[in-house]
């Protein structure tokens, strides 16, 4: 897995510099109080003023994208996580995915992280034909993708719907077996690619808190057409 694969329609859509990396040799746990005083912290800053993260233009243009695919009115990923740590503070789960939650927390940006140690091949994101499911991490019941929907998958398995709903698939969700992570930082039409890379930068540095010898690749991307799905060549 060195790669994205993203299609020229998806593009369109304003996701025009998605970021990618595997973090390797992860040793995941329940415990992690090494993130104690990053969690405060963001707390304290979210509780006092959230407006300050959710302001910003790389923000709030997440719901440009959601517009341009049909779902005007959907609450964004990294907006949401915001309002909800707003509400009730940061729902700890384990020391890698309270990092990631953390990073997309103080930026006010989506982050997908998936366990991608039994999966091999381009992570390819593009848009859906429609009827494509996936069931979503806590929940019991399947989701399925509407048409022109955007999905990211590997190896032909669905790791993540941004449709009507904004959601990662149970399957490949970051548990104690997992060693090798995909994450991934679609961004909007307001993130460079500068924005993405410094969110999954800082969420590989709060990680390697926990996991001192975790090793960060970032991926390559190409840009493919929708239409032909044996052609990829550099993104512009």
């Amino acid at each position: 897995m060195d790669r994205i694969v993203v299609t020229e329609d998806v593009q369109r859509l304003g996701i025009k510099n998605p970021v990618g990396c595997l973090i390797s040799g992860l040793e995941v746990r329940s415990g992690a109080s090494e993130l104690d005083e990053h969690v405060e912290k963001l707390e304290r800053k979210i509780s006092e003023n959230s407006e300050e993260i959710l302001s910003r233009e790389e923000v709030s243009a997440y719901h440009d994208v959601f517009e341009a695919v049909g779902h005007p009115g959907q609450e964004p990923a990294g907006e949401q996580l915001v309002r909800l740590i707003r509400e009730q503070g940061l729902n700890r789960h384990n020391n890698v995915v309270d990092a990631y939650n953390i990073a997309s927390a103080e930026r006010g940006m989506g982050l997908g992280m998936h366990d991608v140690t039994a999966l091999s091949g381009d992570v390819y994101v593009h848009r859906a034909s429609g009827g494509e499911r996936i069931l979503p991490i806590f929940h019991e019941q399947p989701v399925q993708a509407t048409t022109g929907d955007v999905l990211h998958e590997v190896g032909g398995q669905i790791l993540g719907i941004l449709g009507p709903v904004d959601r990662d698939a149970g399957a490949y969700r970051v548990t104690e077996a997992t060693d090798q992570a995909l994450l991934l930082s679609l961004g909007n039409e307001k993130t460079a690619e500068e924005d993405n890379r410094a969110v999954c930068r800082r969420a590989y540095d709060l990680i390697c808190e926990t996991c001192p010898d975790a090793t960060l690749t970032f991926l390559d991307v190409r840009t493919r057409d929708a239409t032909d799905a044996d052609s990829a060549v550099a993104s512009p």
